[in-house]
């Protein structure tokens, strides 16, 4: 019932602008939504608790798909784009992932929609050739008009210096060090919600494809919760980890469930399945692991020795 108050009021929103809570409390009874006795209080309660809605401060509720608008979200590609089927985005376009996985899926403006598979492979889907043609490192921009995704290179790279960016540094490193309730989200749900509260102090911040967030915040290797740290199989006096990035929740869950099944230790078995699946794949390119397991075998190689081996490019 929460998604769908919170769908229905971001409908609202969407067509009126942003409204009060007992605004929408009214439209909400009015659809037969919620038999509360004060709707306005369960209109409050689900849309705090969404990502892809904000409080103004004047208590009015805002939707990320109307702040969006127009709005442009870059990402640095890791590998070249040609023939992709999938992206895999990163921290940098959180916002936008939240709202995808809210929505189930986003209309392109060349034709198809774009889908998200966040808690299997975190991977975005599209229509074949969704994504431009760009060689690795390039960047891209993401841009939600009018509910429609447009995603075009950028083609001059935007400066980590300029002024514009200097004010989206700011502005997200002020709200990151609050303290009102941010470190309780996920980290991957941190940078949505604080990108949420800096369009809604400067509605065009965006405007302008500026450098990605984690460029900007210089986040490096980090990614915003979604490492996982096991134990080594060789347990060394120094306690060491494997640490693994971006594993979906579901994968998680299975390995602890076969490791239990097995009676091994967690690192016993993940050390284990990455030497099987090192001798399975060909190295990926910049260590990218997840096109290594997503993408389909290409043709077969021959060896010197006659043994044909699938590759994982």
């Amino acid at each position: 019932m929460s998604k769908r108050i919170v769908t229905f009021c971001a409908d609202q929103i969407n067509a009126s602008g942003p409204l009060t809570p007992d605004d929408l409390g009214a439209r909400v009874a009015g659809a037969g939504l919620t038999k509360s006795g004060n709707p306005a209080a369960s209109v409050r309660t689900a849309l705090r608790q969404s990502p892809v809605m904000v409080q103004l401060p004047d208590g009015r509720f805002d939707s990320a798909r109307r702040m969006l608008d127009g709005a442009a979200l870059t990402h640095r590609v890791r590998y070249a784009t040609k023939g992709r089927p999938i992206l895999f985005a990163g921290p940098e376009l959180a916002l936008l992932d939240q709202l995808l996985v809210h929505e189930g899926s986003l209309p392109l403006s060349t034709g198809g929609a774009i889908s998200s598979s966040y808690g299997e492979f975190g991977g975005w889907h599209g229509p074949p050739d969704w994504l431009p043609d760009v060689r690795a490192d390039a960047l891209l921009a993401f841009r939600l008009r009018n509910g429609y995704v447009s995603i075009e290179p950028v083609l001059d790279e935007p400066s980590l210096s300029s002024p514009a960016t200097e004010r989206l540094r700011v502005l997200l490193r002020r709200y990151l060090r609050s303290d009102d309730g941010l470190s309780q989200r996920q980290s991957q749900f941190t940078l949505g919600a604080v990108m949420l509260r800096a369009l809604a102090e400067i509605p065009d911040l965006l405007i302008e494809p500026l450098p990605p967030l984690d460029e900007v915040l210089q986040l490096g290797s980090e990614r915003w919760g979604r490492g996982w740290a096991v134990e080594a199989a060789d347990t060394a006096p120094s306690g060491q980890q494997v640490v693994l990035e971006d594993l979906p929740a579901g994968l998680v869950s299975a390995l602890h469930r076969d490791a239990r099944n097995l009676g091994l230790s967690l690192g016993e078995l993940t050390v284990l399945l990455l030497s099987a699946a090192t001798y399975r794949t060909a190295m990926p390119c910049r260590h990218d692991t997840e096109a290594a397991w997503l993408s389909a075998p290409a043709t077969g190689r021959a060896f010197s020795g006659g043994l044909v081996e699938p590759s994982y490019q």
